[in-house]
């Protein structure tokens, strides 16, 4: 696709084209103002300003100024051929020195930002590899989760973890846990008693509080139950093995 920049040049070259056809074809009468500028003047400024935009449109320098040189010579055959004209070489050699200036000045400036860019584009480049280079040879370390989003993300602790640090006596009544309150089953499951350990916690989680082990408690399973249903409870008796 065209870019802009492109298409608009490409456009004011040839408005330009047919602005000083027109122009160059008119009787001696019928001219605009010159502004005080002479014939050879006004040849040299417009057909400098082809050539700037016929190198903007897209030509190669050489062509621009074949195509630029080319419409001025056949523009001055045209007004030798109307009668009210006249073929000049002067006008000519006007026109050819004004396309020159004018194509090779804006070659040299096109060509010169064009280098730029490309430089710019191949530090990037090389930056972009450095950068690449340096993250395989030094990968970043993973930032630290938050604690509490690492804990809810690994899931509750078991009650051995959590015994570990706080102990295995139940936090609600104050008496041992039995570990052995349990019964195997048939198909290899076990059935837990009342007195085997369970976690809790101190701020339950359904109100806010989160699986780290700051917030767990070993309890045993029936006190567990009895502060699950009446969190405000104070009294939990003393439970006894389902299991001997």
């Amino acid at each position: 696709m065209v870019g802009r920049g492109l298409l608009a040049a490409r456009v004011a070259f040839a408005l330009a084209v047919v602005a000083v056809s027109w122009t160059s074809l008119l009787p001696p009468a019928d001219l605009p103002p010159t502004l005080g500028l002479s014939d050879k003047a006004l040849h040299l400024i417009g057909y400098a300003v082809l050539g700037a935009l016929a190198v903007l449109s897209g030509l190669r320098w050489s062509w621009a100024l074949v195509a630029v040189v080319g419409l001025g010579f056949v523009l001055e055959l045209a007004q030798g051929a109307l009668g009210y004209r006249s073929f000049e070489w002067r006008d000519l050699a006007a026109d050819a020195l004004g396309a020159s200036a004018g194509v090779l000045l804006t070659w040299r400036i096109v060509e010169e930002v064009r280098q730029r860019r490309s430089v710019r584009a191949q530090e990037a480049k090389r930056q972009r590899r450095r950068e690449r280079r340096q993250r395989a040879r030094n990968p970043q370390p993973e930032r630290p989760m938050n604690p509490a989003r690492a804990a809810a993300r690994k899931g509750p602790p078991t009650w051995q973890v959590v015994g570990q640090r706080q102990g295995t006596k139940c936090w609600l009544c104050g008496r041992r846990t039995h570990e052995d309150d349990r019964q195997r089953q048939p198909n290899g499951t076990y059935r837990l008693g009342a007195t085997y350990p369970t976690v809790v916690y101190v701020t339950p989680i359904d109100r806010g509080g989160s699986y780290e082990l700051d917030n767990a408690r070993v309890a045993h399973r029936h006190c567990a139950a009895l502060r699950e249903s009446d969190v405000g409870r104070r009294e939990y008796g003393t439970p006894k093995r389902t299991y001997g």
